[in-house]
């Protein structure tokens, strides 16, 4: 049987991958596209996010304890290169979607009744990437 400890290891850089990533692809949206609408949308899921790792049968405390970055395989992986904002924002974006689906996948798990949560947040995130695409393509033709 795998440890606890390894799920709250993948939980936690999970919860951190797609925090950054909402991070950055709310400042973006805040700083360079000045879409205060959006910008909110995005600041929202990412604090409905906090509210939900904090349900979870695990501390902030328990999952840091599990971290361990400096043995993490992953740690020497390349890092992907944006070709402008645009891309810099669908990367971010498509890192958030796949680390709120780890996010939920693991909740499954640890507490069944919390995935349904991580669930809406994965598919507002995905509302949310389609609006930015259609107001890209809207920026592209002006």
């Amino acid at each position: 049987m795998i440890p606890r400890r390894r799920l709250l290891r993948a939980l936690d850089a999970n919860i951190n991958r797609s925090r950054e990533g909402l991070r950055v692809t709310e400042d973006l949206v805040r700083f360079c596209l000045e879409r205060p609408a959006l910008f909110r949308r995005l600041r929202r899921v990412r604090h409905a996010l906090d509210v939900e790792v904090r349900k979870l049968p695990a501390t902030s405390f328990e999952l840091a304890r599990a971290r361990d970055s400096a043995q993490d395989p992953g740690r020497e992986a390349r890092a992907s290169s944006a070709r402008s904002i645009e891309h810099l924002l669908l990367m971010n974006l498509q890192r958030t979607k796949e680390a709120l689906r780890v996010v939920e996948e693991a909740s499954r798990l640890l507490a069944p009744a919390r995935a349904a949560a991580f669930q809406r947040l994965r598919f507002q995130t995905y509302d949310i990437e389609r609006d930015l695409l259609l107001l890209l393509a809207a920026l592209r033709h002006h």
